[in-house]
């Protein structure tokens, strides 16, 4: 199925605006796009722990080819995406954005409802 970049773009900004505010890690809801941010504790092979003033939550972000996010312990990072249903609270990571502005598009999150829609932050 080919798409019009065009529109899933506008389609993509319209959208955006659910991820838009920051939400305290102890508040984020399931689907549909959430923005977090906070300092990084630990990074893993397939994520990072990202933590605020309000708890923590693994982040789950995932470059193709197993290439490193450029993250570490520290770092202060935003990011959009969803949280994941189930026992655990997992946030699948779709755009992170570093301190310096800086940002890593993850190119394969796990998918919800089907699709995935990913952009830059504006």
């Amino acid at each position: 199925m080919n798409i019009n970049k065009q529109a899933l773009l506008a389609l993509f900004a319209y959208l955006l605006g659910g991820c838009s505010c920051v939400t305290p890690i102890n508040e984020v809801p399931l689907p549909p796009l959430t923005t977090i941010e906070g300092s990084v504790t630990q990074v893993k092979a397939d994520g990072f722990s990202l933590k605020d003033a309000s708890g923590a939550i693994f982040i789950k972000a995932k470059l193709p080819d197993n290439k490193p996010l450029g993250i570490a312990a520290g770092d202060e990072v935003k990011v959009c995406g969803n949280l994941q249903g189930g026992v655990e609270k997992i946030f699948d990571g779709y755009v992170l954005q570093k301190a310096t502005g800086q940002q890593i598009i993850v190119s394969r999150p796990t998918p919800h409802f089907g699709f995935i829609i990913q952009s830059a932050f504006e």
